[in-house]
């Protein structure tokens, strides 16, 4: 009932958050800051949880530095890429299609839709803060050593894109050094693997082993569900030279055949 009882409390405090975006974005008339807010959605939940219970345990320090570190970088990443280029295409497509009824659809259709799926994704993290004060462990072990691999690929992948797209001579060339060279969404795969070491946190809960749905769920949204495919589809068509770089570069995991 204790877990149950958190994890109502966080989906509240994600609610409030969301929709106090989703507010500022009436404001803005931009709905490309929910992508902002995404990562803070999920960590902010988890980090008011901790301060409110006031113990700090090895496990729970480590379980905030974890989420905190994700979401602050994620989040800057995002909106710094994002500023001063306007209304993402999603979004600008929905605002045309929706017309005066966007203002209060986009609500649903962005925050409440993406808040749910914040919801679901974050058992792992509910699990860890639900455990409360625990030693460290053999978890703790596995999830700094997933948590490390999926935010360098994560962080680094997005670092070389970024100075990719600011070096380059022609917007048809394709990244293919650097972690690039070992997956074609190395960014991606550092999301998924970062989401499964939150839920190596949430094992310390006796109800822990929940939390294994979620990564697998995001693994498979970030490498066939939607964000890659999408990704793909999108570069087929305007990079002629990434139908060789399919051939010879895995799609998502690193070090597997193309």
């Amino acid at each position: 009932m204790w877990f149950l009882s958190l994890y109502m409390r966080a989906a509240v405090i994600t609610g409030a958050l969301l929709t106090g975006v989703w507010i500022l974005s009436l404001v803005k008339r931009d709905c490309g800051i929910m992508d902002a807010a995404y990562p803070l959605a999920v960590a902010v939940p988890v980090l008011v949880l901790l301060v409110r219970r006031g113990s700090w345990s090895a496990h729970e320090v480590l379980t905030a530095l974890m989420v905190g570190a994700w979401a602050l970088r994620m989040s800057l990443h995002i909106g710094l890429r994002n500023a001063g280029h306007g209304e993402d295409g999603r979004y600008a497509a929905w605002r045309r299609r929706f017309a005066g009824h966007w203002w209060w659809w986009s609500f649903f259709q962005v925050f409440v839709m993406q808040g749910v799926t914040v919801w679901l994704w974050s058992i792992g993290l509910i699990a860890a803060v639900a455990a409360g004060a625990h030693p460290l462990g053999w978890q703790h072990v596995l999830a700094l050593a997933l948590f490390a691999l999926g935010f360098s690929f994560q962080a680094v992948g997005d670092l070389q894109l970024e100075r990719f797209k600011r070096e380059r001579t022609d917007r048809s060339q394709v990244l293919d050094t650097g972690l690039w060279r070992l997956s074609r969404h190395p960014n991606y795969f550092g999301e998924a693997t970062v989401w499964w070491s939150f839920a190596a946190l949430g094992l310390v809960h006796p109800w822990g082993w929940l939390a294994l749905v979620c990564p697998l769920y995001v693994t498979w949204f970030m490498s066939a569900g939607s964000a890659t495919p999408m990704q793909e589809r999108y570069l087929q068509k305007t990079k002629p030279a990434y139908a060789d770089y399919m051939r010879r570069v895995p799609v998502f995991f690193p070090w597997t055949r193309p």
